[in-house]
């Protein structure tokens, strides 16, 4: 019966110590190459959307209103964003003209 426990035991520390080692491994590497995560345009559009109250598919629909893109395209392109964070030409044209306003304010906590 100890056997069976200890058996048990010894890998439940094994198991905790692999874990322990992973952690580890993913603090090293970001301390050695720095937090190298891309930035986005998800990132922008959610910023964005975060200060001023709107939201996502507004910004959309906003960022369509000077090209020639019907409010079916919009909803189609923001289903697309929605499955693949994928913007579209007009989006990342908005967050283009509209970043450097953008990185300058800070975005709220909650």
């Amino acid at each position: 019966m100890f056997a069976h426990i200890n058996f048990q035991i010894e890998t439940v520390f094994i198991l905790a110590a692999a874990a322990l080692l992973l952690l580890l491994v993913q603090l090293l590497n970001r301390q050695v190459t720095g937090d190298t995560r891309e930035h986005l345009a998800e990132d922008d559009l959610y910023k964005m959307a975060r200060i001023t109250g709107a939201s996502e598919y507004e910004i959309f629909q906003k960022s369509a209103a000077k090209w020639p893109v019907s409010d079916t395209m919009v909803e189609k392109h923001f289903k697309e964003y929605l499955r693949h964070q994928a913007t579209p030409y007009y989006v990342n044209d908005f967050i283009r003209k509209h970043k450097q306003q953008v990185d300058n304010l800070k975005l709220p906590p909650f």
